[in-house]
């Protein structure tokens, strides 16, 4: 019975599709049509057919203002509008909810005592009314209008603002197109092409020249001279340096040689496990042309250490510096670098804050936010799952994970229907299992009690393992108290910044390399070295295109105009049969 009311409804809708009828969709509570991208369909075309301000468009569709792409789903929000019904004859609550789309409590709690009962002639006021469904000459109705103006200033970011400009495009008729599928592809209305090409019908055939008129749009960046200092109102895009005959480039690393006070040997090893890649990566570079001045600097995780190294006569006219690995010698640095215009690349994880308005920094290393959002597009994309849940852990530091990839699976665009995410807790995801129902289990948490406490429930609900994929974090392979088997039999999958496999030919090729110049296995921070130091000083300084590292691949994305750069390349890895395999 359920299967032959969807296959009705279903009818119905594929019915109200051909009228020409959007489709409706809700997200969150917000009503949205969902407007497929033709090819010619603008920013401006969707504000003018569907009446909606842009930034609002922009809002529900972050990215889209960068360029739209055939096929790409968009979703506008629906215009509400007030209505003021008047009561007739026999009309009941529940009929004027149907007729206007609203809740009954809404209209009661809108309209106090209405519950009691409604006399003919009463007024009540239905609000959040979809437009399409108010009768203008039975009912009476407010909206704020939408204005058709060249510049529209964003309200959520007071820095933007989107122009339009005029646009003429010559257009050549097609064999199977006519003046009405024209009309909707540029998303102007047939008499509007007929005014424009003196048309006194729509009868058009191939061949035929037209002109169509459109409006362009651009996003600008506002500059605030209040705020910003003369020297960075005018905001560059790239960076192009010089070439030179020699370069000189930083390293600071917190090495600890004197082990003064907050010594760590642990991080005094990563520190030389880095340089000791890094050396390699020089010297192959060095084969290659570079001439360069190296200079390392012991520099303590405190801001002080990095004051006093920056002070040094060696820094002037310094090309590139190198670390540091804490984030309070990071800032100093990175402030520093912004006023001498030098690049700085930070080889290990630190925050996104570190970039903003600082477009001579680099993150090498894709933040967690990045990681969980390309987890949840590779899940879109590559999963055939009709089920996603997604578990909300308790710790802090993993909130971000959370948010990131509800908010990249729920509102990246997507071609199709979007699959469900079913938001639940460690405590009753068990209960949105279904029996032969392909699923896919994301939670993002680093904390170890609560990442055994999942796998353990999952496992002893005896779901059938065949039909579910967990994507976890990638600091579960360290919990030795998680049985291997577990991760194996639900085919885990997580999100790295990179991607250490000594089965690949090229890991194997540098580790020999490694062994024979230091007597000593490859570790992670070693790799880190190599591959950061190849690749930022081939690239940026030679001018040499550098191919994948041993462990790491980078994709520089500018995060925001007069921001610095973050690695954007992602490693998606799944366990098959007790190996770690990339997926991507």
């Amino acid at each position: 019975m359920k299967y032959l009311i969807f296959t009705l409804l279903l009818g119905v809708f594929s019915v109200l599709r051909a009228q020409g009828t959007p489709l409706v969709e809700i997200v969150s509570g917000v009503k949205y049509y969902v407007h497929f991208v033709q090819s010619g369909n603008t920013l401006y075309g969707i504000h003018k057919t569907y009446n909606v301000p842009v930034d609002k468009i922009i809002t529900a569709n972050p990215g889209c203002e960068k360029g739209l792409v055939e096929g790409q789903k968009i979703l506008v929000p629906v215009p509400l509008v007030e209505v003021k019904h008047t009561i007739v004859a026999k009309e009941t609550l529940f009929a004027i909810s149907k007729l206007y789309g609203v809740k009954v409590e809404a209209i009661i709690a809108d309209n106090p005592g209405a519950d009691l009962g409604l006399k003919v002639g009463q007024v009540l006021l239905i609000k959040g009314v979809m437009k399409d469904l108010v009768l203008e000459d039975v009912n009476n109705f407010t909206e704020v209008p939408v204005a058709d103006v060249d510049t529209i200033r964003f309200q959520d970011n007071p820095n933007l603002q989107l122009s339009f400009s005029d646009s003429i495009i010559d257009h050549i008729v097609l064999d199977h197109e006519n003046l009405y599928s024209i009309s909707k592809r540029f998303m102007i209305s047939t008499a509007e092409l007929q005014r424009v090409n003196g048309l006194k019908n729509t009868k058009i055939k191939p061949g035929d020249r037209i002109v169509i008129p459109v409006k362009k749009e651009k996003i600008e960046i506002v500059k605030i001279r209040q705020v910003l200092p003369k020297k960075e109102m005018i905001i560059e895009e790239s960076i192009e340096f010089s070439a030179k005959s020699t370069y000189k480039v930083a390293f600071l690393l917190p090495l600890y040689l004197d082990r003064a006070e907050g010594y760590s040997e642990q991080l005094a090893n990563f520190a030389t496990d880095f340089y000791m890649g890094a050396k390699l990566a020089l010297d192959s570079l060095e084969s290659l042309g570079l001439k360069a001045n190296v200079y390392v600097f012991d520099v303590k995780s405190d801001s002080l250490s990095a004051k006093k190294i920056l002070e040094k006569e060696e820094f002037s006219d310094m090309d590139m510096v190198i670390g540091p690995f804490s984030m309070e010698g990071a800032v100093v640095v990175s402030r520093w670098c912004k006023e001498n215009e030098v690049r700085m690349v930070c080889p290990i994880s630190l925050p996104t804050a570190l970039i903003q308005n600082n477009r001579f920094i680099t993150l090498s290393v894709p933040s967690e936010a990045t990681q969980q959002s390309d987890l949840a597009l590779f899940a879109l994309k590559n999963s055939e799952a009709e089920h996603f849940i997604l578990i909300k852990p308790t710790g802090e530091k993993d909130q971000i994970a959370y948010s990131s990839f509800r908010n990249s699976f729920t509102t990246s665009p997507f071609i199709g229907n979007r699959p469900k995410l079913i938001d639940a807790t460690l405590e009753n995801f068990t209960t949105h299992l279904r029996k032969g129902v392909q699923t896919v289990i994301v939670f993002p948490a680093s904390d170890k009690l609560q990442a055994l406490k999942f796998m353990n429930s999952l496992n002893s609900s005896k779901a059938d393992a065949q039909f579910i994929d967990v994507y976890g974090s990638r600091e579960w392979l360290n919990f030795d108290e998680m049985k291997a088997s577990f991760r194996n039999r639900f085919h885990f999958h997580f999100a790295s910044p990179n991607d250490l496999n000594f089965t690949y030919e090229k890991t194997e090729r540098f580790l020999r390399k490694y062994r024979i110049a230091y007597t000593a296995d490859l570790s992670k921070m070693a790799a880190q070295g190599f591959d950061v130091t190849y690749y930022f000083i081939a690239e940026q300084l030679m001018g040499i295109e550098a191919n994948e590292g041993v462990m790491n691949a980078f994709t520089l994305i500018q995060k925001g105009a007069g921001n610095g750069y973050e690695n954007g390349n992602v490693f998606i890895i799944r366990q098959e049969e007790y190996k770690l395999i990339r997926s991507n």
